[in-house]
Protein backbone atom coordinates (compact mmCIF):
# COMPACT_ATOMS: atom_id res chain seq x y z
CA UNK A 1 0.00 0.00 0.00
CA UNK A 2 1.59 3.80 -0.46
CA UNK A 3 2.28 5.75 2.29
CA UNK A 4 0.04 8.45 3.65
CA UNK A 5 0.60 11.76 2.35
CA UNK A 6 -0.51 14.86 4.50
CA UNK A 7 -3.40 17.27 3.11
CA UNK A 8 -2.94 20.82 2.95
CA UNK A 9 -4.95 22.49 5.13
CA UNK A 10 -6.33 26.41 4.03
CA UNK A 11 -7.53 28.21 6.52
CA UNK A 12 -8.87 30.96 3.84
CA UNK A 13 -10.45 29.05 1.49
CA UNK A 14 -12.52 31.23 -0.70
CA UNK A 15 -16.29 30.71 -0.29
CA UNK A 16 -16.31 29.81 -3.84
CA UNK A 17 -14.23 26.88 -4.02
CA UNK A 18 -13.68 23.17 -4.22
CA UNK A 19 -14.45 23.03 -0.01
CA UNK A 20 -17.57 24.85 -0.38
CA UNK A 21 -19.13 22.52 -3.37
CA UNK A 22 -17.76 19.44 -1.10
CA UNK A 23 -20.01 20.91 1.52
CA UNK A 24 -22.90 21.48 -0.16
CA UNK A 25 -23.03 17.88 -1.53
CA UNK A 26 -22.57 16.63 1.57
CA UNK A 27 -25.39 18.68 3.26
CA UNK A 28 -27.66 17.73 0.45
CA UNK A 29 -26.96 13.79 0.83
CA UNK A 30 -26.74 14.20 4.46
CA UNK A 31 -30.14 16.15 4.20
CA UNK A 32 -31.76 13.92 3.02
CA UNK A 33 -30.97 10.96 5.26
CA UNK A 34 -34.49 11.74 7.47
CA UNK A 35 -36.55 11.15 4.75
CA UNK A 36 -35.05 7.95 3.09
CA UNK A 37 -34.80 6.67 6.91
CA UNK A 38 -38.26 7.24 8.03
CA UNK A 39 -39.80 5.44 4.80
CA UNK A 40 -36.90 2.32 5.90
CA UNK A 41 -37.94 1.91 9.02
CA UNK A 42 -41.67 1.32 7.68
CA UNK A 43 -40.45 -2.26 7.14
CA UNK A 44 -36.92 -2.64 9.63
CA UNK A 45 -36.76 -1.45 12.77
CA UNK A 46 -34.30 1.50 13.26
CA UNK A 47 -31.09 -0.34 15.19
CA UNK A 48 -31.45 -2.95 12.70
CA UNK A 49 -31.23 -0.41 9.67
CA UNK A 50 -28.34 1.29 11.19
CA UNK A 51 -26.10 -1.40 11.85
CA UNK A 52 -26.97 -2.48 8.09
CA UNK A 53 -26.22 0.84 6.96
CA UNK A 54 -22.77 0.57 8.03
CA UNK A 55 -21.99 -3.05 7.43
CA UNK A 56 -23.14 -2.45 3.79
CA UNK A 57 -20.60 0.37 3.38
CA UNK A 58 -18.18 -2.21 3.70
CA UNK A 59 -17.50 -3.78 0.56
CA UNK A 60 -17.76 -0.41 -1.09
CA UNK A 61 -14.81 0.55 1.52
CA UNK A 62 -12.98 -2.18 0.69
CA UNK A 63 -13.19 -1.87 -3.21
CA UNK A 64 -11.68 1.91 -2.64
CA UNK A 65 -8.92 0.88 -0.67
CA UNK A 66 -7.81 -2.11 -2.75
CA UNK A 67 -8.24 -0.04 -5.90
CA UNK A 68 -6.50 3.31 -4.37
CA UNK A 69 -3.84 1.49 -2.35
CA UNK A 70 -4.94 3.63 1.09
CA UNK A 71 -2.75 2.92 3.78
CA UNK A 72 -4.05 1.94 7.27
CA UNK A 73 -3.79 4.48 9.81
CA UNK A 74 -2.54 2.49 12.26
CA UNK A 75 0.79 4.31 13.88
CA UNK A 76 0.85 5.37 17.37
CA UNK A 77 -1.85 7.25 18.47
CA UNK A 78 -3.33 7.05 15.04
CA UNK A 79 -4.85 3.86 15.52
CA UNK A 80 -6.96 5.40 18.72
CA UNK A 81 -8.33 8.19 16.13
CA UNK A 82 -9.19 5.34 13.62
CA UNK A 83 -10.99 3.94 16.32
CA UNK A 84 -12.47 7.13 17.60
CA UNK A 85 -13.99 8.04 14.45
CA UNK A 86 -15.15 4.76 13.64
CA UNK A 87 -16.84 4.32 16.65
CA UNK A 88 -18.48 7.73 16.87
CA UNK A 89 -19.06 8.52 13.11
CA UNK A 90 -20.09 5.32 11.69
CA UNK A 91 -21.82 3.78 14.77
CA UNK A 92 -22.66 5.94 16.92
CA UNK A 93 -24.35 8.65 14.76
CA UNK A 94 -25.92 5.89 12.87
CA UNK A 95 -27.40 4.21 15.43
CA UNK A 96 -28.40 7.30 17.64
CA UNK A 97 -29.87 8.93 14.21
CA UNK A 98 -31.88 6.30 12.94
CA UNK A 99 -33.78 4.95 16.12
CA UNK A 100 -34.41 8.59 17.18
CA UNK A 101 -35.78 9.63 13.22
CA UNK A 102 -37.94 5.77 14.16
CA UNK A 103 -39.49 7.66 17.08
CA UNK A 104 -40.16 10.95 15.65
CA UNK A 105 -40.91 12.91 12.66
CA UNK A 106 -38.59 13.34 9.82
CA UNK A 107 -38.88 17.05 9.37
CA UNK A 108 -37.98 17.45 13.24
CA UNK A 109 -34.97 15.40 13.00
CA UNK A 110 -33.72 16.99 10.40
CA UNK A 111 -34.19 20.26 12.29
CA UNK A 112 -32.63 18.61 15.58
CA UNK A 113 -29.25 18.26 13.04
CA UNK A 114 -28.73 21.47 13.17
CA UNK A 115 -26.98 20.86 16.69
CA UNK A 116 -23.66 19.43 15.16
CA UNK A 117 -21.82 22.47 14.18
CA UNK A 118 -22.74 23.69 17.92
CA UNK A 119 -21.01 21.14 19.25
CA UNK A 120 -18.06 20.15 16.67
CA UNK A 121 -16.86 24.21 17.15
CA UNK A 122 -17.45 23.73 20.86
CA UNK A 123 -15.01 20.24 20.69
CA UNK A 124 -12.48 21.89 18.46
CA UNK A 125 -11.92 24.77 20.87
CA UNK A 126 -12.02 22.62 23.71
CA UNK A 127 -9.28 20.13 22.00
CA UNK A 128 -7.00 22.76 20.38
CA UNK A 129 -7.55 25.21 23.76
CA UNK A 130 -9.11 27.97 21.35
CA UNK A 131 -12.24 29.71 21.75
CA UNK A 132 -14.05 30.46 18.65
CA UNK A 133 -14.12 34.10 16.66
CA UNK A 134 -16.80 36.17 17.39
CA UNK A 135 -18.17 36.03 13.88
CA UNK A 136 -18.69 32.28 14.44
CA UNK A 137 -20.59 32.93 17.05
CA UNK A 138 -22.58 35.60 15.16
CA UNK A 139 -22.94 33.08 12.36
CA UNK A 140 -24.07 30.12 14.78
CA UNK A 141 -26.54 32.75 16.74
CA UNK A 142 -28.68 33.47 13.80
CA UNK A 143 -28.34 30.21 12.45
CA UNK A 144 -29.41 28.79 15.65
CA UNK A 145 -32.79 31.10 15.78
CA UNK A 146 -33.73 29.69 12.18
CA UNK A 147 -33.51 26.09 13.63
CA UNK A 148 -35.86 27.20 16.77
CA UNK A 149 -37.93 28.73 14.14
CA UNK A 150 -37.98 25.33 12.19
CA UNK A 151 -38.66 23.87 15.48
CA UNK A 152 -41.93 25.35 16.02
CA UNK A 153 -42.83 25.25 12.71
CA UNK A 154 -42.27 21.24 12.36
CA UNK A 155 -43.26 20.27 16.24
CA UNK A 156 -45.49 22.61 17.60
CA UNK A 157 -47.41 22.34 20.94
CA UNK A 158 -49.64 20.24 19.26
CA UNK A 159 -47.51 17.69 17.14
CA UNK A 160 -48.25 14.19 16.50
CA UNK A 161 -45.37 12.08 15.38
CA UNK A 162 -42.98 14.13 17.62
CA UNK A 163 -41.70 12.89 20.86
CA UNK A 164 -38.65 14.38 23.23
CA UNK A 165 -37.54 10.95 23.16
CA UNK A 166 -36.27 10.45 19.66
CA UNK A 167 -35.69 14.36 19.46
CA UNK A 168 -32.52 13.53 22.37
CA UNK A 169 -31.39 10.31 20.33
CA UNK A 170 -30.88 12.53 17.09
CA UNK A 171 -29.57 15.01 19.06
CA UNK A 172 -27.20 12.92 20.59
CA UNK A 173 -26.38 11.41 17.33
CA UNK A 174 -25.23 15.02 16.45
CA UNK A 175 -23.19 14.95 19.60
CA UNK A 176 -21.20 11.45 18.52
CA UNK A 177 -21.13 13.02 14.67
CA UNK A 178 -19.45 16.34 16.26
CA UNK A 179 -17.35 13.75 18.15
CA UNK A 180 -16.06 11.70 15.12
CA UNK A 181 -15.18 14.90 13.02
CA UNK A 182 -12.44 15.67 15.97
CA UNK A 183 -11.02 12.35 15.77
CA UNK A 184 -10.99 12.57 11.83
CA UNK A 185 -9.22 16.23 11.78
CA UNK A 186 -6.44 14.82 13.92
CA UNK A 187 -6.03 11.94 11.44
CA UNK A 188 -5.80 14.42 8.66
CA UNK A 189 -2.78 16.49 8.41
CA UNK A 190 -1.01 12.83 7.49
CA UNK A 191 -3.49 10.57 5.69
CA UNK A 192 -6.04 11.71 2.23
CA UNK A 193 -9.46 12.00 3.32
CA UNK A 194 -10.74 8.66 1.33
CA UNK A 195 -7.53 6.45 3.41
CA UNK A 196 -9.22 7.19 6.76
CA UNK A 197 -12.83 7.08 5.82
CA UNK A 198 -12.52 3.78 4.21
CA UNK A 199 -10.72 2.47 6.69
CA UNK A 200 -12.86 3.74 9.41
CA UNK A 201 -15.91 2.33 7.77
CA UNK A 202 -14.00 -1.20 7.34
CA UNK A 203 -13.32 -1.11 11.50
CA UNK A 204 -16.71 0.03 12.19
CA UNK A 205 -18.17 -3.08 10.38
CA UNK A 206 -16.12 -5.32 11.79
CA UNK A 207 -17.73 -4.15 15.29
CA UNK A 208 -21.05 -4.21 14.56
CA UNK A 209 -20.97 -7.47 12.55
CA UNK A 210 -21.56 -9.91 15.27
CA UNK A 211 -24.30 -7.44 16.40
CA UNK A 212 -25.83 -7.40 13.43
CA UNK A 213 -25.72 -11.57 12.89
CA UNK A 214 -27.24 -12.06 16.25
CA UNK A 215 -30.23 -9.16 15.38
CA UNK A 216 -31.37 -9.63 12.36
CA UNK A 217 -32.29 -13.05 10.56
CA UNK A 218 -33.40 -14.15 7.54
CA UNK A 219 -37.45 -13.13 8.06
CA UNK A 220 -36.19 -10.58 9.09
CA UNK A 221 -34.41 -9.71 5.96
CA UNK A 222 -37.72 -11.32 4.10
CA UNK A 223 -40.14 -9.13 5.50
CA UNK A 224 -37.95 -5.79 3.69
CA UNK A 225 -39.85 -3.73 1.67
CA UNK A 226 -38.45 -2.10 -1.48
CA UNK A 227 -38.12 1.18 0.17
CA UNK A 228 -35.99 -0.23 3.21
CA UNK A 229 -33.43 -1.63 0.81
CA UNK A 230 -33.21 1.27 -1.31
CA UNK A 231 -32.64 3.37 2.25
CA UNK A 232 -29.62 0.96 3.09
CA UNK A 233 -28.05 1.41 -0.49
CA UNK A 234 -28.45 5.84 -0.35
CA UNK A 235 -27.43 5.45 3.40
CA UNK A 236 -24.44 3.55 2.98
CA UNK A 237 -23.63 4.50 -0.06
CA UNK A 238 -24.21 8.14 -0.65
CA UNK A 239 -24.55 9.08 3.02
CA UNK A 240 -21.44 6.88 4.40
CA UNK A 241 -19.54 6.65 1.76
CA UNK A 242 -19.01 9.47 -0.75
CA UNK A 243 -20.17 12.79 1.54
CA UNK A 244 -18.26 11.59 4.50
CA UNK A 245 -15.10 11.83 1.67
CA UNK A 246 -16.75 15.48 0.75
CA UNK A 247 -17.24 16.14 3.99
CA UNK A 248 -13.58 15.69 5.75
CA UNK A 249 -11.95 17.46 2.10
CA UNK A 250 -13.96 20.34 3.23
CA UNK A 251 -12.96 20.68 6.42
CA UNK A 252 -9.53 19.66 5.68
CA UNK A 253 -9.46 22.33 3.47
CA UNK A 254 -11.33 25.60 5.21
CA UNK A 255 -11.54 24.15 8.95
CA UNK A 256 -13.94 22.44 11.39
CA UNK A 257 -15.54 25.31 12.91
CA UNK A 258 -16.14 27.05 9.47
CA UNK A 259 -17.34 24.11 7.25
CA UNK A 260 -19.74 22.28 10.43
CA UNK A 261 -22.07 25.26 10.27
CA UNK A 262 -22.98 23.90 6.74
CA UNK A 263 -24.76 21.64 8.91
CA UNK A 264 -27.47 24.35 9.67
CA UNK A 265 -28.28 23.72 6.11
CA UNK A 266 -29.49 20.44 6.33
CA UNK A 267 -33.24 21.60 7.64
CA UNK A 268 -34.15 23.16 4.53
CA UNK A 269 -33.30 20.22 2.51
CA UNK A 270 -34.57 18.13 5.38
CA UNK A 271 -37.84 19.78 5.29
CA UNK A 272 -37.89 20.47 1.87
CA UNK A 273 -38.26 16.28 1.01
CA UNK A 274 -40.54 15.86 3.77
CA UNK A 275 -42.87 17.72 2.53
CA UNK A 276 -42.35 16.75 -0.87
CA UNK A 277 -42.39 13.05 -0.05
CA UNK A 278 -43.80 12.56 3.26
CA UNK A 279 -46.11 15.36 2.83
CA UNK A 280 -45.41 17.21 5.58
CA UNK A 281 -46.75 21.13 5.15
CA UNK A 282 -44.23 24.07 4.05
CA UNK A 283 -45.73 27.06 5.81
CA UNK A 284 -44.08 30.84 5.41
CA UNK A 285 -42.84 30.06 8.81
CA UNK A 286 -40.62 27.50 7.17
CA UNK A 287 -39.32 30.02 4.68
CA UNK A 288 -38.52 32.16 6.64
CA UNK A 289 -36.74 29.78 8.84
CA UNK A 290 -34.71 28.90 6.03
CA UNK A 291 -33.62 32.41 4.86
CA UNK A 292 -32.41 32.99 8.38
CA UNK A 293 -30.54 29.67 8.71
CA UNK A 294 -28.81 30.23 5.12
CA UNK A 295 -27.70 34.13 6.37
CA UNK A 296 -26.16 32.80 9.33
CA UNK A 297 -24.34 30.22 7.06
CA UNK A 298 -22.78 32.61 5.39
CA UNK A 299 -22.00 34.85 7.95
CA UNK A 300 -19.76 32.18 8.75
CA UNK A 301 -18.28 31.52 5.59
CA UNK A 302 -17.57 34.87 4.82
CA UNK A 303 -13.85 35.61 4.35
Amino acid sequence: MSEPKPVPVTANTPFLSFATAAAVFTILVWGGTPMITKLGVVSIDGLSLALMRTLASAPFALALIIFMGLAMPWRGADKWYLLGLSTFGLIGFPVFFTVGVEMTTAGHAAVVQASTPVFAGLLESAVNRRWPPRRWWIGVSVAFVGAVLLIAEAVGFDSTGATWQGDLLVMAGALSGAVSFVFGAKLAPRFSTPAMTMWSVLVASAIVLPWLVFRVDGPTLAAMELNAWIAVLYLSLGASILAFIAWFYAMNRAGIARITTWHFATPVVGIGLSAAVLGEPLTPLLIVATVVILLGVGLVQRR
